[in-house]
């Protein structure tokens, strides 16, 4: 079973990532950071010199299992990731996204019953249009999360609930 991990954040490299790369160890994956990729939004691709859109959703419709990541900012995802699940609903007849779980990985530094409410929602109507199969969000506060050696004591659950879902399937 091969999870993707596609990250909203800007930085690449950055608690978004490091989370992700914890609760998906040992797992086959594949990283989409979506901050290395010319992605136009949502009705502007004809004016784009580069639109790699397609080259991405293309491999994403290959994944066995999904993780989605992204930060909070200013009460919401970022906008990289919010334009590629715009983009996401234009192409649902040509790419078969059936049934492919997905789980949604949310970091920021206050409560998710304080900001982004709306997060999770919209990822879970986005996998009922495309026919994927949301599981769950996972919450993480990453102002007392901070170092990847806080990670073990916070997100434990979390790896062993990702780890036994696809040892089930």
């Amino acid at each position: 079973m091969q999870w993707g991990f596609i990250n909203g954040s800007p930085n690449a490299q950055g608690h978004t990532y490091q989370l992700a790369q914890y609760l998906l160890d040992g797992q086959s994956k594949v990283d989409w950071n979506l901050v290395n990729y010319q992605i136009a939004q949502l009705g502007q691709q004809r004016h784009a010199k580069t639109d790699e859109f397609m080259d991405v959703v293309s491999e994403v419709s290959h994944a066995d299992a999904l993780l989605i990541g992204t930060p909070i900012y200013w009460s919401d995802m970022t906008g990289l990731l919010k334009t590629f699940l715009d983009r996401c609903t234009m192409v649902a007849r040509q790419f078969d996204f059936t049934d492919i779980p997905v789980y949604l990985l949310v970091n920021g530094t206050q409560t998710p019953d304080q900001t982004a409410q709306g997060i999770a929602p919209a990822v879970s109507q986005l996998c009922e249009f495309l026919k994927m199969d949301y599981q769950d969000t996972i919450y993480v506060d990453t102002s007392k999360v901070v170092q990847p050696s806080d990670y073990t004591s916070a997100l434990h659950k979390q790896q062993e609930q990702l780890h036994t879902f696809v040892n089930v399937r």
